[in-house]
């Protein structure tokens, strides 16, 4: 897609980069896919097997055991990502394997203390909230954090050596856990807050059991050096290191908390924990929006990094160009959906008490938007290690969102908390615009602006067609009887929702291709991966006749 302003045309060692992205998009994207089903089946079963006091309840509680549990692994896990692969470039294995043992009893430590606490103040804080049932809640979940952290430091020390494969079967398999151990749960002990709660911690005890063979394989081989890890090291590098990934953390956490617990001290005794079911399962449904943008990141960090080691800026910015494209190209299309559909998408998946929520996911879903403009520009600053900017948007983005979150919840409820959000996502959108343009000169350049144009006409568009299929489903005749004659009535309606999303799709591609947003780079990148994807030929063929009249200036 067009270049920026002022960039130099892309060379054949740039389109090498890009495509490189493209091919691990692919195949990350494959791996994001099958998980997010998964969790996705995990929401819809908790949404229909639970009350939705008991889901409220849950997330609420979760929420609250979240935002003052971050301090608790003091950035460890994460510096473990900065200093394992340090140490073992410099032949210093042993001070790697001390890192490890040190991040291990630290977050043992810090988690049991945690629990007591959690465990003794329980009351205190349900009576906060004038709400009794959360004081089981909180202590249900009082020992999340160290279970969590512990699997997180195994998973992460499996990524510091390049055990992708390994950290990727432990990823799975808690998830997956997840679904097999609630749907377990509710068999034995019904659909109760006990079941949801305690499957869910179960999930990190298993996968931090399963890990130990993993983790000995990978010591093993990590060579003994001559000196352990020194209290100067730990004091001097490792612990500040940590303590701004902490704080870093952090404020990301409370951007995606602090929506719930204020919402369940500000939202009113009456049906709070209802209103804050709907509102995070809403959420996160709007959250499968960001499955390509992170597939695409994934790649996106470690490529970048080269390219920044090798000072070719002008490479650094025409695959931030490409790869930001197409997060967009692939990304609008199903926001349209989502936001056009979002009453009707929350009860087919969840259920008709759960359609109060599409406001909310509407909201929240343009919230995610503005991230996704400006997502290649926060990864392109992270690869430079400005981690200072990313404190900086991630500390303004999160004192916004917990101030609006005050301002509108009183007034406008969960459409108050997700507006929020949405401007907190906003703003970071503008900062990180800003200092993309001041560190690395990048500018969004015009395909960019011509992709959200043909959004926003494909969601007028959509929302016209909207009524149609409404009359559609009111004239199909009834089947069956009793219940046949309700599932059968949401099958059809959903299978004419399906067919509004593939018109939108086509409306929106369509519009890109007379705006011009492609260029000969992207239909080659497209060719590069339907090939490895093994798409036929002659359908290969027939997308590049169809994509070239959206490429300008065709020569």
């Amino acid at each position: 897609m067009h270049t920026g302003k002022g960039l130099p045309m892309k060379s054949e060692e740039h389109m090498r980069h890009s495509k490189q992205v493209a091919k691990g998009t692919m195949l990350g994207l494959a791996g994001t896919v099958v998980a997010k089903l998964v969790s996705f089946a995990y929401i819809i079963y908790v949404a229909r097997a639970f009350s939705q006091e008991d889901v409220g309840l849950f997330y609420l509680s979760f929420s609250v055991v979240t935002l003052l549990g971050i301090w608790h692994d003091f950035g460890l896990p994460a510096a473990l990502h900065r200093y394992v692969p340090f140490y073992e470039g410099k032949g210093e294995g042993r001070k790697a394997k001390d890192l490890l043992k040190l991040s291990y009893a630290v977050n043992i430590v810090s988690g049991i203390a945690l629990a007591a606490g959690f465990w003794l103040l329980a009351d205190y804080v349900a009576a906060l909230y004038s709400n009794p049932l959360l004081a089981n809640a909180i202590r249900l979940l009082s020992t999340y954090s160290l279970f969590s952290s512990i699997f997180a430091i195994s998973t992460t020390y499996l990524q510091s050596r390049a055990d992708i494969g390994a950290s990727q079967i432990l990823g799975n398999l808690q998830n997956f856990l997840r679904l097999a151990l609630v749907i377990l749960f509710f068999q034995v002990y019904g659909p109760s807050l006990f079941s949801l709660s305690i499957s869910f911690v179960l999930t990190f005890v298993i996968g931090a059991v399963a890990a130990i063979p993993f983790l000995k394989k990978s010591t093993e081989d990590l060579p003994d050096g001559k000196q352990g890890l020194s209290g100067a090291e730990v004091w001097r590098e490792i612990v500040p290191f940590g303590i701004m990934l902490t704080l870093l953390q952090s404020f990301w956490i409370i951007i995606s908390s602090s929506d719930r617990v204020i919402l369940g001290y500000l939202g009113g005794a009456a049906g709070t924990n209802e209103m804050i079911a709907v509102y995070s399962l809403a959420t996160q449904l709007a959250l499968v929006l960001m499955v390509f943008p992170s597939a695409i990141g994934a790649i996106f960090l470690p490529v970048i990094s080269r390219l920044i080691a090798k000072n070719d800026h002008g490479a650094v910015r025409s695959v931030m160009e490409t790869s930001q494209s197409w997060m967009l190209f692939i990304s609008i299309p199903v926001a349209v959906v989502m936001i056009a559909f979002s009453g009707e998408m929350l009860s087919g998946f969840y259920g008709s008490s759960y359609r109060v929520g599409a406001s909310t996911l509407a909201i929240f879903v343009a919230g995610l938007l503005f991230s996704i403009l400006t997502y290649t520009v926060s990864y392109g600053l992270a690869a430079m290690r400005l981690v200072k900017i990313e404190l900086k948007v991630a500390f303004v983005a999160g004192a916004a969102n917990i101030i609006l979150n005050i301002l509108l919840i009183p007034h406008m409820g969960i459409e108050g908390a997700a507006l929020a959000s949405a401007i907190s996502f906003f703003i970071s959108m503008l900062l990180f615009n800003y200092y993309g343009g001041k560190f690395m000169d990048f500018a969004m350049p015009l395909s960019t602006w011509k992709l959200v144009l043909a959004g926003a006409v494909a969601l007028c568009l959509a929302m016209l067609l909207k009524p149609a299929a409404s009359y559609a489903a009111s004239i199909v005749p009834a089947i069956g009887s009793g219940d046949t004659s309700i599932y059968a009535a949401k099958a059809a309606y959903m299978v004419l929702v399906g067919l509004m999303t593939a018109i939108s799709f086509a409306l929106f591609a369509a519009l890109a291709l007379l705006a011009k947003t492609f260029e000969h780079e992207d239909i080659a990148i497209m060719r590069a991966t339907a090939e490895k994807a093994r798409v036929p030929e002659q359908l290969i063929a027939l997308a590049e006749k169809i994509a070239l009249f959206g490429v300008e200036n065709k020569k």
